[in-house]
């Protein structure tokens, strides 16, 4: 039997690299990245637990043209294969659930959000630490331990720290960090500073 012939010209056949993780977290965000910039012209395929639409514009920049969750894996030996060889067409590829999401998300009525936090606003260490600690999933009472201050102090600290960025929540403080880029540093462990 002669071999299938292919759907692309052989110049327009893609290079495929496969990555994979549990979510998208920082590790494998910047891994994504670093190797879109040394490999632009890479395709990607990503096999992950769980995934988000949130997580779609954290890691669309980087060449990711397929997504496969590790659950459709096990019922589907040669889905991974046949995927492979569809971003190598140039196609794309979403899990079932999550197209849909993407689309409606699209198509719903656009909506200005507030971002959290007035921009620009420095934290002070104490700040931050509690703010780091808070997206640990730290209490009060937690962060005073581990600060060595009183859950009072923490309490009245978190307080000025709200009225500062006007927000009203330590989610929402978080939520801030993470969009200023406070949370996490550059050293190689990738663990929040």
């Amino acid at each position: 039997m002669p071999p299938r012939p292919s759907l692309a010209p052989p110049d327009l056949v893609k290079c495929v690299a496969v990555f994979s993780g549990e979510f998208i977290d920082r590790a494998l965000h910047d891994t994504l990245r670093s190797h879109f910039a040394d490999h632009p012209d890479v395709a990607v395929v990503l096999i992950v637990d769980r995934i988000g639409v949130h997580d779609l514009n954290a890691i669309a920049p980087y060449g990711v043209c397929a997504i496969v969750r590790t659950s459709e894996l096990t019922g589907r030996p040669n889905l991974l294969t046949t995927v492979k060889a569809t971003v190598a067409q140039g196609g794309y590829r979403l899990p079932a659930g999550l197209g849909t999401s993407v689309r409606n998300t699209v198509a719903g009525p656009p909506h200005m959000q507030r971002p959290f936090g007035q921009p620009g606003i420095l934290l002070r260490p104490f700040e931050l630490d509690m703010v780091i600690l808070a997206a640990q999933g730290r209490g009060k009472s937690g962060a005073a331990q581990q600060l060595d201050r009183t859950p009072g102090y923490v309490r009245n600290a978190r307080k000025n720290l709200f009225q500062r960025l006007g927000v009203n929540t330590m989610a929402a403080c978080v939520s801030y960090a993470a969009r200023e880029g406070l949370l996490w540093n550059d050293s190689a462990d990738g663990e929040p500073s």
